[in-house]
């Protein structure tokens, strides 16, 4: 898949230089480097997102414990050799139920936590789009390139971008607040 994005950005980069210009005529192109998931993860609303979700996931997982706990003494209880075979039975059915309960709360737990990640994310990488191609736009670039997952091997340091990016997001949604 990779090398799929890569031969994609080749080809468009090479078609970029075959623009038809009058021969003898010298095409400049500028083109800056921004890597998207560095700038998402150094956003100051980026960092406060992450810091968020890692809350909500330990406040989770502190009940994914208590739940495993009392699995464990049910475990106990139906492993002791003194239960009657009716109270085992119901023992037996109320462990059932509650690790189904378990299986289930860690299924949409996870769900929840990847739902919000993406919203979040997806927001933010907007925000981020939109100043790069600002960027591109004011200073004359030709091309941006997405540095992480687009293939780019090689660039000189003064392209890259992401730092530029980072700063204007941060200044230009500084008061503005996830959900």
């Amino acid at each position: 898949m990779k090398s799929r994005k890569w031969f994609i950005t080749a080809i468009a980069v090479f078609s970029l230089g075959l623009v038809s210009v009058p021969s003898g005529a010298a095409v400049m192109m500028k083109v800056g480097v921004v890597d998207l998931q560095k700038a998402l993860n150094a956003t100051s609303e980026g960092i406060a997102a992450k810091e968020r979700l890692r809350e909500k996931h330990e406040g989770k997982q502190g009940q994914v414990e208590a739940m495993k706990a009392e699995l464990d003494t049910l475990e106990e209880k139906i492993k002791s050799p003194v239960v009657s075979e009716k109270a085992l039975a119901d023992l037996k059915e109320e462990y059932s139920r509650k690790r189904t309960q378990l299986l289930q709360f860690v299924a949409s737990a996870k769900e929840e936590e990847e739902r919000e990640n993406q919203q979040l994310s997806s927001r933010i990488l907007e925000g981020l789009v939109e100043i790069a191609q600002g960027i591109a736009k004011e200073e004359e670039f030709t091309l941006i390139l997405e540095k992480s997952g687009s293939g780019v091997i090689y660039f000189e340091e003064g392209m890259d971008l992401t730092d530029r990016v980072i700063k204007i997001y941060n200044e230009r949604f500084q008061g503005e607040k996830t959900p």
